[in-house]
């Protein structure tokens, strides 16, 4: 089986390195294709970004969503594997997506995602343990991975051109072929922004952000 990963990249040059460095290191390259695709980004991101890949998209809008069209349009693998540049998968990311794809009756699953675990401290972990029921329950996000296939992403029209909480609007097409998966295995977004803003600040401007966004 082989994975199309594709990661949407703005104005990180300065953690694009070590991502790559880890993906790279946790990943069997010869079943990896890996799409890197810069937003309009003007720190140098889309020059560091091809020490890591020979597939490099530099676009000119800062969409997210246009990011991981452009980026699925290229792809040519089996699954499909959304990733923000700051975001560590599994260490075995490929084997528990390949076990659930191969391994279980998908015919009611439009996508996966994994468990996120935002760090230590109960703020947290209260996130993390909010956001995973969301998961469960559809609202899955691309903190999480979300991985699908091609078939199904060119059926629900990929991410919408939305300017925010694309991956919101993504998944409410996804429900019209079917649940979104949520599988254990602990993924690590960067918790910068929860930092910055506060856990329950997060959670209050994500919902209301996809409440009230288009798409």
């Amino acid at each position: 089986m082989k994975f199309s990963v594709i990661v949407a990249a703005r104005n990180e040059r300065a953690q694009l390195g070590a991502a790559m460095k880890r993906l790279r290191h946790i990943s069997s390259q010869s079943s990896m294709e890996l799409i890197i695709v810069d937003g309009a980004s003007d720190d140098g991101t889309a020059e560091a970004a091809r020490e890591w890949s020979e597939t490099v998209i530099a676009l000119d809008s800062p969409l997210r969503s246009a990011q991981w069209n452009a980026g699925a349009a290229k792809a040519t693998g089996d699954l499909l594997f959304f990733l923000p540049a700051d975001v560590h998968p599994p260490d075995a990311w490929q084997q528990a997506l390949e076990h659930f794809w191969l391994s279980t009756p998908t015919e009611s699953v439009a996508a996966t995602a994994f468990s996120v675990e935002y760090g230590a401290g109960l703020p947290l972990k209260l996130l993390a343990a909010w956001s995973n029921a969301r998961a469960r329950g559809g609202a899955a996000t691309t903190d999480h991975g979300l991985c699908t296939t091609p078939e199904t992403f060119k059926a629900v029209g990929g991410f919408p051109a939305v300017e925010r909480f694309e991956d919101a609007a993504f998944c409410r097409r996804l429900a019209s072929r079917g649940r979104v998966a949520l599988l254990p295995n602990r993924i690590r977004p960067a918790s910068r922004r929860i930092h910055a803003d506060g856990a329950a600040s997060y959670a209050i401007r994500r919902v209301w952000g996809e409440l009230t966004s288009p798409g």
